[in-house]
């Protein structure tokens, strides 16, 4: 479908020729017709001939096959539809507009660049003609929605313009919702009456939220969709997601039990969440079947494993706590800071400190930028393990690290603050050597002049 750059097929054709009351109905004429030319049947060309001879005053029923046309892709004989209804048209600006927009359709299909130049062309023509056929502006609308947002919302004030009573945000929301512009689809979407949107562009409504991150929003989205489209289990299974995000665990509970037992498949993600949901009630056993679940469903699925991980600390089990993080810690390429931190603790909390103080080494390394950061929980860490002279070590590193740093941030300034201040302290104090511990707190006076350790150490009033 890559030609189908605007949305012109399927759900758009047979909207450009409305029904016209004939002696023949020529809808009911071009039913075996088109059929014929979808199954690419023999006697196709034949029963065109026959439709047009029947039909060849009436514009409407032209461009009525001009479409079916278009839907194989016959773009030719499409385009012959769309210049003889226009030569059948005459004073009839409505069908006119029609057959542009049909032109404009088969430009549509033909364009690969994206660029809509000819497409467009022939949708103004159709504005311009029939200024109350909103078809002409949405299409034209379809073709700038990616490259010109300004354009398509000026499009669509001057529809409103015209025909005050369209759903134009509806519209834009779509629009903008099929160029992958989520920002603006959500803000069209948010400006309509929820409860007036149809069941397609709800789910639409829904996913941009999920994809802007407006978790709270998403769950009243979902929850109007489930109570009004209660067969759709994209309202329950984004509800569940996005319950979880906002920690609603008994509401994700309540979501998840009700999804689950509804037809389709689900994937990885969906046992994660419903997995979450529990870890999140602190039911922990529970949570760990669905996050089995998950990765019987994807293999390679990883998060489940530190979702475990956190279950089993949970209760109390660091063994299988660690078991669970260090898999998740091999399979995971992508590992965060938080994931390192993770694994770290549940060393902590084994009093396993030296592996701890490998894994924040580590951090440090694998994550610079936050270098300063990694080294004042080692420092704890180092401290808690009772052997204050690697702390003294480690707040070194943050002090040879920042200490000279020229665009040092306020949570930078806040760890080296801290390593002076323990450094100093720690030569003062546990070594008895207030000379060794005074440039360290010289320093920090000048970093911070009003520090009473710091002014304490050197006799400051």
């Amino acid at each position: 479908m890559k030609a189908i750059k605007y949305l012109v097929i399927g759900a758009m054709i047979g909207i450009s020729a409305p029904s016209m009351a004939q002696d023949v109905d020529y809808g009911t004429a071009l039913a075996p017709v088109t059929q014929a030319l979808k199954s690419k049947a023999a006697n196709a060309g034949d029963l065109a001939k026959s439709y047009i001879k029947e039909f060849k005053k009436n514009p409407e029923a032209i461009i009525a096959l001009g479409n079916s046309y278009l839907a194989v892709k016959d773009l030719v004989k499409a385009d012959e539809m769309a210049e003889l209804a226009l030569t059948r048209t005459k004073k009839d600006l409505k069908n006119q507009a029609n057959a542009y927009i049909l032109k404009g359709d088969i430009e549509a299909v033909k364009d690969e660049s994206g660029n809509g130049g000819g497409a467009a062309s022939h949708y103004a023509t159709a504005m311009s003609l029939d200024p109350k056929n909103p078809m002409g502006y949405t299409r034209y609308a379809s073709v700038y929605r990616k490259i010109n947002p300004k354009l398509v919302e000026e499009t669509y004030n001057k529809l409103k313009a015209e025909i005050p009573d369209y759903p134009i945000e509806a519209e834009a929301g779509h629009s903008f919702f099929s160029a992958n512009k989520f920002d603006l689809a959500f803000s069209n979407y948010s400006k309509c009456n929820i409860q007036s949107l149809d069941e397609g562009k709800m789910v639409e409504y829904l996913i941009s939220a999920i994809q802007l991150r407006k978790y709270a929003e998403a769950l009243n989205i979902a929850n109007t969709g489930s109570n009004k489209f209660a067969e759709n289990a994209t309202f329950k299974q984004l509800g569940l997601w996005s319950a979880v995000e906002t920690e609603k665990y008994d509401e994700a509970i309540s979501i998840a039990e009700k999804y689950m037992q509804m037809k389709g498949d689900k994937n990885a993600t969906d046992y994660t969440y419903y997995g979450k949901a529990l870890l999140g009630a602190k039911k922990f056993q529970e949570a760990i079947a669905q996050f089995e679940k998950a990765m019987e469903v994807d293999n390679k699925a990883v998060e489940p494993l530190a979702k475990i991980s956190e279950a089993y600390t949970g209760l109390n089990n660091p063994d299988k706590a660690l078991e669970y993080s260090e898999l998740y810690m091999q399979k995971n390429p992508n590992a965060t800071p938080s994931d390192y931190a993770k694994m770290a603790q549940i060393y902590v909390e084994k009093k396993d400190f030296s592996k701890a103080l490998g894994i924040y080494d580590k951090m440090a390394e694998k994550f610079p930028q936050i270098a300063g950061w990694t080294y004042m929980i080692a420092s704890s860490v180092a401290d808690k393990s009772g052997n204050p002279e690697l702390g003294a070590a480690y707040n070194q590193k943050i002090i040879d690290l920042l200490g000279n740093k020229a665009d040092r941030d306020e949570d930078e300034t806040g760890y080296l603050k801290q390593a002076l201040r323990l450094i100093g302290y720690y030569y003062w104090s546990e070594k008895n050597d207030l000379e060794k511990a005074k440039p360290y707190y010289e320093m920090l006076i000048k970093i911070d002049p009003n520090d009473g350790n710091a002014k304490a150490a050197l006799g400051i009033e």
